[in-house]
């Protein structure tokens, strides 16, 4: 090869270089689909019951999971009871998870909806409540909250 294609093969290969390091730098600084930002606020009774609230990026309500640890309590007849309740048009469902492996969840249904899972457990046991807000194969979820039976 003589040194006039060696001079011009270089050329090309630093100009292809150059064009693939452009490619990547703006590739990397191309914005992403973001996911979706949820908040979760936490309140627990004394006698072992919890709700968490969810909201939205823009602070709407979107919906709740509750632990009702006796008959009566956060619209439930019975005690030892797990209620997901979806109340905002979004496309996304809750779900509250309970240790045990007990799940109740709006999944799949138009809001608003509530779905309540109850049986009893042993009295004065802990067990862990999670909220989460799902759609297809997306989940957000709460810190795991301590509930009691």
């Amino acid at each position: 090869m003589n040194k006039t294609r060696r001079g011009m093969r270089a050329a090309s290969v630093g100009a292809a270089a150059s064009a693939l390091a452009a490619g990547l730098l703006l590739g990397a600084a191309a914005p992403q689909a973001s996911a979706a930002s949820f908040n979760f606020f936490t309140v627990q009774f004394t006698n072992g019951s919890a709700v968490v609230t969810v909201s939205n990026g823009s602070g709407s309500t979107v919906g709740s999971g509750a632990w009702a640890a006796d008959p009566g309590e956060l619209g439930s007849s019975t005690g030892d009871t797990l209620i997901a309740n979806d109340t905002l048009k979004d496309g996304y469902g809750i779900e509250a998870h309970l240790s045990t492996g007990r799940i109740a969840s709006t999944r799949g249904h138009n809001s608003p909806y509530t779905d309540k899972t109850t049986g009893n457990l042993p009295e004065g046991n802990t067990y862990y409540m999670t909220v989460c807000v799902v759609k297809g194969t997306f989940e957000d979820c709460s810190d795991s909250v301590a509930v009691r039976a």
